[in-house]
């Protein structure tokens, strides 16, 4: 289903404040944590009063899409920790938003194998121009989903043959590409000493991912970790989606799009699997 892009009916400059007051909150979100958002064109927007207002429909926009993709890795690694293949203790440092691994790792071997997964795939370029986000107004590639669940896997997986018939069973990627994986099943081979490295891709300095509206969780204090899964899990499940949940409020109020309309979207299944192409 494809929910409405352009806002209706009176009002309109109402609407663009009540959003804006969001987006800018979403903005200095990093707070205390000395993060920056360095992000060119689509992380531009949120920086002026003026322009979270007037580009509050574009913001909303690429929210709602960057919201759901996250959901999807986010769900699927709280799936691989509750079932053991994975530890919340991934969490407790923070992610190198930059590094790209040297073949042959492990590290480079788990984001190559996801990405024979559907959205990993994907060109952004035509999903913004499906859902009107302006070229010069978007963004080119958003690795963050992929980088973050690749990291999260790499430092804390008890078998990686497991994680990924997890991934499959979890079907929130959208379908494999099988020439793909067939090439990398011959070519890429996994190697059985490899082992999870809970400080991979720890930066020396954090900075963040110098990206707008990312809630994936990482850095967190070590308490909050080990309380216990359960606990652990619906405290950090709160947070993530506390910002999720205030972004589909602020996306129907802009768009005047109806709760249950969200919901069939959304909340019934949160898969990225089919709206990445709807019109």
């Amino acid at each position: 289903m494809r929910l409405r892009l352009y806002p209706w009916g009176e009002g309109l400059q109402e609407k663009e404040s009540f959003a804006a007051a969001m987006i800018e909150d979403e903005q200095n979100s990093p707070g205390d944590q000395e993060t920056s958002m360095s992000e060119d064109n689509f992380g531009e927007l949120p920086r002026e009063d003026s322009t979270r207002k007037s580009g509050a429909g574009i913001l909303l926009r690429g929210m709602f899409l960057r919201g759901r993709v996250q959901a999807a890795v986010f769900n699927i690694f709280m799936e691989l920790c509750r079932q053991g293949t994975c530890s919340l203790s991934s969490l407790e440092h923070p992610v190198d938003w930059n590094h790209i691994p040297p073949k042959g790792t492990c590290f480079s071997w788990i984001l190559r194998r996801l990405g024979v997964f559907a959205y990993f795939r994907v060109d952004w370029d035509s999903i913004q121009a499906a859902w009107d986000i302006p070229y010069g107004a978007g963004w080119h590639d958003y690795h963050v989903p992929m980088l973050w669940l690749g990291t999260m896997i790499g430092r804390t997986f008890t078998s990686l043959d497991v994680v990924f018939d997890i991934i499959r069973l979890v079907d929130q990627l959208g379908p494999i590409d099988k020439d793909t994986l067939e090439e990398k099943e011959k070519n890429d081979k996994l190697d059985s000493e490899w082992k999870a490295d809970i400080n991979l891709n720890r930066p020396r300095i954090w900075y963040g991912s110098g990206t707008f509206a990312c809630w994936l969780p990482e850095n967190l204090d070590g308490n909050i970790v080990n309380q216990g899964f359960d606990d652990a899990a619906t405290f950090i499940s709160k947070e993530f989606y506390f910002h999720y949940e205030r972004m589909e409020m602020h996306y129907g109020k802009y768009f005047d799009t109806s709760r249950s309309e969200v919901d069939l979207a959304v909340q019934q299944e949160r898969f990225v699997r089919g709206w990445m192409t709807q019109n």
